[in-house]
């Protein structure tokens, strides 16, 4: 957040070079024959993990991108859809979507098993590490600035996809998209990248990063709306008055938002209409929604932050940023991945991916001193003014998440009457709000509104590690790649 105010980079030229010329470059790669069982019946299909080289204009190398391939069949010999997959950060490699989401095999316990839920019965899949994540590297250290930027970043992988699908697939093959939290901004960016180029997406999936379409919902109403996942977090935690606990979750955070709309969203708008004796009646309405002591909402704004609920929900806890049904002792940080060393191993032995460098994320780097990429990004999408990056820095202090993105994906859309567009949150996601999609999408225009589906799913920011979500989430998703006909 910090180097947000740097100026923009340019696009980024590729040439896709898959091999080595040095010991701290893989071996070049071939595809493996894999198979699983899905649905009680065998899937065959190949695996690819190799590298695309990034070059600039002249043909100087800048940057190499990881990534892996899953490719199959249709029984009748038809094209297939090609999704391409990433996380987000910014800074993250794609082990998220990869093995606990959409990929054939799935972290189960200490190993590996076949994901039911997979997407490859449906679309070929590519997993994305950007430069800097995972086995991906910029050529050099000053190379990093031309990839560790909002535009930077969405140059280089449309460029990816545009490189990629050039080498393995037909004009006709259909292009999905598909980006988890800060990676819906890269998905959203590209789409409209790649439109702007006339290369059709057919669809674009936002997971857990909202809905890159400009300011649609007044700052009041996205406000008021993060109640209902607080509501429904507070009602987990016993701490939800009873006379506001609905049957079930869904109908906590339901009634929550009715409230939302109705009172709390207006009372935001014109908080100078309010006397002390209204004011201190709403705080305390806030604070019940929410299970919290009413002490807790800023009596000159009437609210509360997303740091302040999770700090103080439970007595000596703190609720997890990312789902927040979980909860651990307060000062105690998120456990680092567990089952890394199953995922490296399968790159590097299963896949074949021969490298001496660390996978980043899962691996430390050789250098203890490096800078991760997610504190060297440079937010430069939209308005750079101090003003802004001050609101943005307060905002990321506030546990609010990272500053405004730029409408891509309604500009995408806007060029392409076919392009759809699928959007997912978690109910108990701190960051984002199902109920705020749903609102987003009722002020949108007809025919963008027609060819947009929100969807809520009972879990987190990555709502799959819930068994049910996962396979609700999936099951959607395969009919938006592959809608019946």
């Amino acid at each position: 957040m910090r180097s947000m105010m740097r100026a923009g980079v340019s696009a980024v030229a590729l040439a896709m070079v898959i091999g080595c010329a040095t010991q701290d470059r893989p071996a070049a790669p071939g595809s493996i024959a894999q198979q699983i069982t899905v649905s009680g019946k065998p899937l065959r299909y190949t695996a690819e993990a190799a590298t695309l080289d990034l070059t600039d204009a002249q043909g100087v190398v800048r940057g190499h991108v990881f990534y892996v391939a899953y490719r199959t069949r249709t029984q009748d010999g038809g094209v297939r859809p090609v999704t391409f997959l990433w996380n987000g950060g910014p800074g993250a490699n794609s082990t998220l979507l990869h093995f606990e989401a959409f990929g054939p095999k799935r972290l189960e316990g200490d190993g590996l098993v076949d994901n039911a839920q997979t997407l490859l019965a449906d679309s070929d899949l590519v997993f994305v590490d950007p430069v800097g994540t995972g086995f991906s590297r910029p050529a050099t250290a000053e190379d990093g600035q031309r990839f560790y930027s909002t535009l930077g970043d969405i140059a280089a992988i449309t460029d990816f996809v545009q490189a990629w699908m050039g080498r393995h697939a037909g004009a006709e093959t259909p292009i999905y998209l598909v980006g988890e939290s800060y990676g819906v901004w890269r998905a959203a960016g590209v789409a409209e990248a790649l439109e702007k180029r006339g290369r059709a997406v057919a669809g674009v999936v936002l997971i857990s990063g909202g809905i890159p379409v400009g300011p649609v919902l007044p700052k009041e109403l996205a406000t008021a709306l993060k109640i209902p996942g607080r509501a429904a977090a507070a009602q987990v935690h016993g701490r939800l008055p009873a006379s506001l606990a609905g049957a079930d979750l869904a109908a906590t955070a339901e009634a929550a938002s009715a409230w939302a709309i109705r009172t709390y969203a207006p009372a935001l708008a014109h908080p100078g209409d309010l006397d002390e004796q209204a004011r201190s009646m709403l705080a305390q309405d806030v604070a019940r929604h929410m299970g919290l002591d009413p002490t807790l909402v800023d009596r000159a704004t009437l609210t509360v932050s997303s740091r302040q609920f999770l700090n103080n929900l439970l007595p000596g806890q703190r609720l997890d940023t990312f789902d927040m049904r979980i909860s651990r002792p307060a000062g105690q940080g998120e456990a680092a991945p567990a089952n890394g060393p199953v995922m490296v191993r399968y790159l590097r032995e299963t896949l074949g991916y021969r490298t001496a460098l660390p996978y980043l994320g899962l691996e430390k780097d050789i250098d203890a001193t490096a800078t991760p990429v997610g504190e060297q990004w440079d937010y430069n999408s939209g308005d750079t003014s101090p003003a802004a990056f001050a609101a943005a820095m307060a905002a990321a202090q506030a546990g609010e998440g990272p500053p405004g993105a730029e409408p891509w994906i309604r500009r995408a859309m806007d060029m392409d009457p076919k392009l759809r567009v699928f959007a997912a949150a978690g109910l108990f996601d701190s960051l984002n709000s199902c109920a705020a999609n749903e609102a987003l999408k009722t002020r949108l225009a007809p025919g963008l509104t027609a060819r947009l589906s929100v969807h809520c799913y009972g879990g987190g920011h990555m709502m799959y590690r819930n068994t049910e979500a996962r396979v609700r989430l999936s099951a959607d998703l395969a009919k938006f790649i592959a809608p019946p006909p």
